[in-house]
């Protein structure tokens, strides 16, 4: 799977060289925002899975590049703000001079707006044991994770109680590989120390907003 994987890579390293190629070409690379994104990662047995689908850091941290000299992100320089894919029609919309006149879920990234958290979540489909539906609070310094009893048919209609079967907690600044779960066995007093309730209550907020 990793040989075919890196095999594919391949192909795109060479799609993306025949486009900046011909923006060259045509005189347009400096004036033209190139976004460069990939849709998941995937974790190699990290926490026992080799999966997508599970909320750890290599899952959902994944390589987002801008370019656009004419507009100043030519320099290589490193933004460390939390962003999503979200981000990207916003950012569009910002560097052709458009006003949205619907709602966005993201923020320009052309904008000096930083977002302290982000929402990240996962669907089971089916009842099929070896997945679980979990939505997670992800911060630079700490990720709060929850799991329902919850699934989706083909059509996307759900079903389940909505129950909370297992929670997490990871100090990233302290624990960047997410190996010491900090809710497993703590009492109500440790919860309120990490902040659990709050944390709780804005993934709640999160969820339905």
């Amino acid at each position: 799977m990793r040989a075919e994987q890196l095999r594919v890579l391949l192909s795109v390293d060479d799609a993306v060289q025949a486009f900046k190629d011909k923006l060259a070409a045509t005189g347009q690379l400096d004036n033209t925002l190139v976004i460069y994104i990939g849709d998941n990662g995937f974790g190699w047995a990290d926490h026992g899975w080799t999966a997508k689908s599970v909320p750890y850091s290599p899952a959902h941290e994944v390589p987002f590049y801008l370019s656009w000299p004419a507009g100043g992100l030519g320099a290589g320089t490193v933004d460390d703000r939390i962003v999503a894919n979200i981000d990207i029609a916003p950012t569009i919309l910002d560097a052709a001079g458009i006003t949205p006149n619907t709602p966005q879920d993201g923020r320009s990234l052309l904008s000096s707006y930083s977002r302290d958290h982000l929402l990240v979540e996962w669907w089971k489909q089916g009842t099929a044991p070896d997945h679980r539906t979990w939505s997670s609070y992800v911060a630079k310094d700490k990720q709060y994770v929850e799991y329902y009893k919850l699934h989706t048919d083909a059509n996307g209609t759900v079903s389940g109680t909505g129950e909370v079967t297992f929670r997490e907690y990871y100090d990233l600044a302290a624990d960047p590989h997410q190996l010491v779960n900090k809710l497993y066995q703590a009492t109500p007093a440790q919860e309120r120390n990490l902040g659990i309730p709050a944390l709780a209550a804005q993934l709640a907020a999160d969820r339905v907003g």
